[in-house]
């Protein structure tokens, strides 16, 4: 008998690579994520030290313009971390959206990995069936030539 070939083998490759499409995927968001919330941090770093060092600015006599970098630095600062807590919340949305496309390729990968472990059940039964039918088959054939012969 010929060996099990599944015939939705095809489809089945598919949904397995987009399955690890979306994983790959998952993880570049990921990687963004991790990089818009340390830059975020290095933000918030910069403003911390921004406030030591203009009050270090202003215990020694200075220059009035310097006293103003120091404010619109860090109103700078902070708009661009209000940017980057934007870009990180749809960052955030799509990852979500990616986990919920991530389950349901997963579901339709299992559905028809399930679907080719029944099939391939089904066809070693019936193998299994006929190589029992071809045995029991050359038994009759024994008995009945070796009866002729008596």
């Amino acid at each position: 008998m010929q060996k099990f070939k599944f015939k939705l083998d095809g489809l089945l490759k598919v949904r397995e690579f987009k399955e690890k499409q979306l994983k790959i995927e998952l993880g570049e968001i990921l990687k963004e994520i991790n990089l818009v919330e340390e830059k975020i941090a290095d933000a918030n770093r910069a403003i911390s030290e921004t406030y030591d060092a203009q009050e270090a600015c202003m215990r020694d006599p200075s220059n009035g313009q310097m006293l103003q970098f120091f404010p619109l630095f860090i109103q700078g600062k902070k708009e661009d971390i209000k940017n980057k807590d934007n870009l990180l919340w749809s960052l955030r949305k799509k990852y979500d959206k990616k986990v919920a496309e991530l389950a349901t390729a997963r579901g339709e990968v299992k559905v028809m990995e399930n679907f080719k472990d029944k099939k391939k059940t089904e066809w070693s039964k019936e193998k299994n069936k006929k190589e029992q039918e071809a045995i029991e088959e050359i038994l009759m054939m024994r008995s009945n030539g070796s009866k002729g012969l008596l």
